[in-house]
């Protein structure tokens, strides 16, 4: 096959959609189906990639951008914006489950959408020192993040876990910490930097620029997973207090990343490599380099010029809880109520993952119908009726079952509380490759991550976010009504 001139692409949207056929072809040639994950891009496929990469500022690897953002259609020019008239334009197994995913995401992005101008609004709003209007303007921005959470449940109506985990999923992944699917050193992309191999994290919801911006604009830190500063919450109502020894907020997080990653190699933005451990870069920060570029533009200067939380803790600090002025309590309240439905759209993702990941993992495949069986669609795990999520953000996973599998056309059994990372290949015989099973119960993301502490322990930071703590922001409100 012929390497592509990228340069005929002119137009953005030429070379979104030349990104995203990339991106679905390289990575079905690197997964492959019925053989080994393969270590080496052709030039006909890397070249093109790479070139298309560094016009848009990213990196040549699927990404949440290249499925989610730039693979929709309108079933009617003139109708909304939503699951109701959306479609896909690209799919890797063409299945309506895969489609269903991507849309879900991409109605979550088009319904965040005006939520950015709202944090711009209320960041004037503080300069101004207009209370009341920064209360309406958050009011606003917690309704709009009370609709991200109705559709992302939307998800359990046609994406059917076992679909997602055993003939969508394997796909998706990238090649950064996947030694266990077959891939120590990465992928080599031939053509390009003189062939050198390179290791790159697949597509993840982390990778949303919307969720980046929620999480700037009201100030929830994140930290590298196992590392978490101490704070204590204010008693009564007070400003919270940090008790690390560790200066790592948001900002610093930030001018670290910059400083560290942002090195131009060969023109082009280097990903932030893979770390782990106190004082590294944290993965949320990573999967910036994953984003368009400016949509990372816009994350760093909505860092720099972020106030909201600084302007709720200064009035907070102005006196003990129900000494303050009506207005001041209001505004702190509705701060918290924002920072608490971004929690519960993360106890709502927690949930999801468990269902199409967790519990697939641990019970292994049906091989009924050739690899791939039918089966019902998801019902959605009932929440606790009290809250508005499950209270630890999971469902049960049933595990005192076995997994069965199938290699080289025998039936083997798993251990108990094992867990099948990638299973693609472990359903069609090969020895290696994303079928590798996990005795210690890891079960990774696409983005290469330790999926489920990493989704705890951001769900955690959110909470802790929070001017006042959880238990009391119902009775709180019930006082102001």
């Amino acid at each position: 096959i012929p390497v592509l001139d990228a340069s005929r692409l002119k137009t953005k949207a030429e070379q979104r959609r030349g990104y995203l056929i990339l991106c679905m072809l390289s990575h079905a040639y690197v997964w492959g189906k019925h053989e080994l994950a393969a270590e080496s891009l052709p030039a006909s496929l890397a070249v093109p990639w790479q070139k298309v990469a560094d016009m848009l500022e990213m990196q040549p690897v699927l990404t949440h951008a290249a499925v989610v953002l730039w693979n929709w259609r309108l079933l009617y020019k003139d109708g909304p914006r939503d699951l109701s008239n959306l479609d896909t334009l690209a799919t890797l197994s063409g299945s309506s489950d895969e489609s269903w995913f991507y849309l879900v995401t991409t109605a979550i992005e088009a319904t965040g959408a005006p939520v950015l101008s709202k944090l711009l609004n209320a960041i004037q709003l503080v300069r101004d020192e207009n209370i009341t209007g920064l209360v309406q303007e958050l009011e606003a921005i917690r309704g709009i993040i009370e609709e991200l959470v109705a559709v992302l449940r939307k998800m359990f109506e046609k994406c059917d876990p076992y679909v997602f985990y055993w003939k969508v999923r394997p796909y998706l992944a990238g090649w950064e910490n996947m030694a266990e699917a077959g891939l120590p050193n990465g992928v080599r992309y031939e053509g390009v930097d003189n062939g050198e191999y390179k290791k790159l994290a697949g597509g993840s919801a982390a990778q949303s620029s919307l969720i980046h911006a929620l999480d700037v604009a009201f100030g929830v830190e994140h930290h590298p997973t196992g590392f978490r500063p101490k704070k204590a919450h204010g008693v009564n109502g007070t400003t919270p207090v940090a008790t690390t020894t560790t200066t790592h907020n948001a900002s610093a997080v930030d001018n670290q990343v910059h400083n560290i990653y942002n090195e131009k190699a060969n023109g082009r933005v280097s990903p932030a490599p893979a770390t782990t451990g106190a004082g590294s870069t944290n993965f949320i920060q990573k999967m910036r380099f994953y984003m368009p570029g400016p949509h990372r533009n816009f994350l760093t200067h909505l860092t720099e010029v972020a106030n909201l939380r600084q302007f709720v803790t200064r009035h907070a600090a102005s006196g003990e809880l129900g000494s303050r002025p009506e207005e001041v309590e209001k505004l702190i309240l509705v701060y918290d109520e924002c920072v608490h439905q971004i929690k519960v759209f993360r106890d709502v993702h927690i949930q999801m993952v468990t269902l199409y990941i967790v519990m697939q993992a641990n019970r292994g495949p049906s091989i009924s119908h050739g690899g791939f069986a039918t089966q019902p669609h998801a019902q959605a795990p009932k929440p606790d009726a009290n809250a508005n999520a499950v209270p630890n953000g999971t469902v049960e996973n049933d595990t005192t079952k076995p997994a069965v599998v199938v290699t080289n056309g025998e039936t083997t059994t798993t251990k108990k509380g094992a867990s099948i990372l990638y299973p693609q290949k472990i359903i069609f015989g090969a020895p290696h490759g994303l079928a590798k099973k996990q005795e210690e119960g890891i079960v990774r993301g696409t983005g290469g991550t330790d999926l489920i502490p990493f989704l705890r322990q951001s769900r955690d930071e959110t909470n802790e976010s929070k001017i006042v703590p959880t238990p009391s922001i119902g009775t709180r409100k019930a006082s102001l009504s």
